[in-house]
């Protein structure tokens, strides 16, 4: 009996043992036991890539791990350079190197890094959104280089091209005669087919639209000048038919032609601003803004076509003057103009607040340089008939004056005999205004 007893003792020490090595054992799978996230016993959490360094064009996967070994990407989110990426694959669209972290609820990985690599161009090629200009217009060109895969890219900055035989700065080449374009690029030993691009002549229209000019006479020191700088603001924001031009007189930015020029049209003192070589603009100027507007409305028989462009350290303008009827005695003026000078301003009005001096006040259109005589260069009779055209390209120094290429801008003027204007045109260097038609 005493035996049986032992035997049932036994029996449930062995049970209590296996009970125990049972719950030991439960989670074997690989699911975490520590419920310290949520329940979830996850950590700390690693992300990998499958590919550390890729070139440009190329794509990346990556894997989120927990701390005990479980995948849980499908849980996870993904940040490239700390910003959230949708999915697991990554195609970067540019070189560099980007920092690559995972986020699973609270829980941050580690940062990794992805290098992305230029792609190894085997072929170029040259592109233009224009199938054909004309003379004196600005081309654009876009590079293309394609990878053994066949992937294209755009690597503009990076090639080099040679337009006619010649190597150029940047991708816009001004067109200064009517030979069609032979456009080649280079990288890294690389040459491309030649791309042709054909340049016709410009036909100028029967009819201009008109333009109109104002001439500022002004000078830092001027207090009353910020009446016309004020009422420059509102022509401006009224039509882009009138052109400024600012001479100074009398402060660091007086030059040659405005101390020319004002000895013939400044007769009363300052401010004086004169309209189309003709009349003054009357006081109080801001008021009589319809003045100018009425003058740079409705069609004339001349106009001009008009670009500019700066080429290394040079200035290139190509401007045509173009008549519809016999317009002789007529004369050619180019001039250089520069925006953004910031300078201090005498103000005894009471515009920009009655502030005085301005101690920033940007100055405008300041007459920096002039390709021709101030008063205009006689255009050859034969080129003043019905019908014809006279055409003049500069290909100059940049004005030492300048002190930003960025900010030239070229005004030319056709002008009487009298020395009246006829008519004008502008041209923003370096920017699309720049791109230039018959006006």
């Amino acid at each position: 009996m005493k035996t049986k007893n032992i035997f049932k003792s036994l029996f449930v020490v062995f049970a209590l043992f296996m009970y125990s090595c049972s719950s030991d054992s439960d989670n074997d799978t690989g699911e975490p036991t520590d419920p310290g996230n949520g329940g979830s016993g996850i950590t700390s959490i690693v992300v990998t890539a499958s590919q550390t360094s890729i070139e440009l064009g190329g794509s990346v996967t990556f894997t989120v791990t927990a701390n005990d070994g479980s995948n849980v990407t499908s849980s996870s989110s993904i940040l490239v350079n700390n910003s959230a990426i949708t999915g697991i694959e990554y195609t970067p669209t540019a070189t560099g190197s980007y920092q690559i972290t995972a986020k699973n609820g609270s829980i941050t990985s580690g940062a990794i890094s992805l290098e992305v690599t230029p792609p190894v161009i085997t072929a170029l090629r040259v592109e233009s959104a224009e199938t054909s200009i004309k003379i004196g217009d600005t081309a654009d060109f876009t590079v293309i280089g394609t990878d053994a895969g066949g992937n294209d890219y755009t690597i503009t900055d990076s090639a080099m091209l040679t337009v006619n035989g010649n190597a150029i700065a940047g991708n816009r080449y001004m067109t200064l005669t009517t030979d069609d374009l032979v456009v080649t690029a280079d990288k890294d030993g690389i040459t491309s087919p030649v791309f042709n691009l054909p340049v016709g002549d410009d036909t100028a229209p029967s009819i201009f639209s008109q333009k109109a000019i104002v001439e500022d006479y002004t000078g830092t020191w001027c207090g009353w000048c910020v009446r016309v700088s004020e009422a420059i603001t509102l022509l401006e924001a009224q039509t882009d038919d009138a052109f400024v031009i600012a001479a100074h007189i009398g402060d660091g930015m007086q030059n040659s032609y405005g101390q020319t020029l004002d000895g013939v049209y400044v007769t009363s003192g300052y401010p004086t601003a004169v309209i189309n070589r003709d009349a003054v603009w009357a006081f109080p100027e801001p008021s009589n803004i319809a003045q100018v507007t009425n003058l740079a409305s409705g069609n004339t028989t001349s106009g001009l076509s008009l670009n500019s462009m700066v080429v290394g350290n040079n200035l290139q303008v190509y401007v045509s003057a173009a008549f519809a009827q016999n317009t002789s005695g007529a004369k050619l003026v180019v001039f250089v103009l520069e925006d953004g000078i910031v300078a201090s301003q005498a103000n005894y009005t009471t515009y920009q607040g009655g502030v005085d001096p301005l101690p920033n006040f940007v100055h405008n259109h300041v007459l920096r340089h002039s390709m021709t005589n101030v008063f205009g260069d006689a255009i050859p009779s034969g080129s003043t008939a019905a019908g014809q055209k006279h055409t003049e390209v500069y290909d100059i120094p940049m004005p030492s004056s300048i002190s930003d290429n960025t900010k030239v801008s070229v005004v030319a003027m056709i002008v009487g005999s009298d020395d009246k204007l006829i008519n004008a045109a502008r041209s923003k260097t370096g920017t699309a205004d720049a791109d230039f038609d018959f006006n």
